[in-house]
């Protein structure tokens, strides 16, 4: 009888290795290449936006600083009519014993004059 043994033997593919397609490196680095200035163009929109939007936010802030701020000049202005006034200035004047001065209380200081050099 003669038999026959086949052996199967187990065949690796670890050191085999595609060849590289290079139609489709070129269609990924054109693909790459055309979509990049439009990622730059949506980048710098929205860096502009954000940048509007935030000077928006601080013109606005100003704008309600600004309004505060003369509110509070009308406020101060009216309270320095009011404690000016005269009939206000003679009462506290009459509350402290203030009276007019007399003749020769009064002296009239002449500002220097301004020396001239040659």
């Amino acid at each position: 009888m003669n038999a026959v043994y086949a052996q199967s033997k187990r065949v690796e593919n670890l050191h085999l290795t595609r060849e590289r397609d290079r139609r489709r490196g070129r269609e990924l680095a054109t693909l790459l290449l055309a979509g990049l200035p439009i990622a730059c163009a949506f980048l710098v929109y929205a860096a502009l936006h954000i940048e509007t939007v935030r000077i928006g936010y601080t013109r606005e802030a100003r704008a309600r600083q600004v309004q505060q701020l003369k509110q509070e000049n009308q406020r101060l202005r009216s309270q320095m009519l009011i404690a000016s006034s005269p009939d206000r200035v003679a009462a506290v004047a009459v509350n402290q014993n203030l009276r007019p001065p007399r003749p020769g209380q009064i002296q009239y200081i002449e500002p220097p004059r301004a020396r001239t050099e040659r």
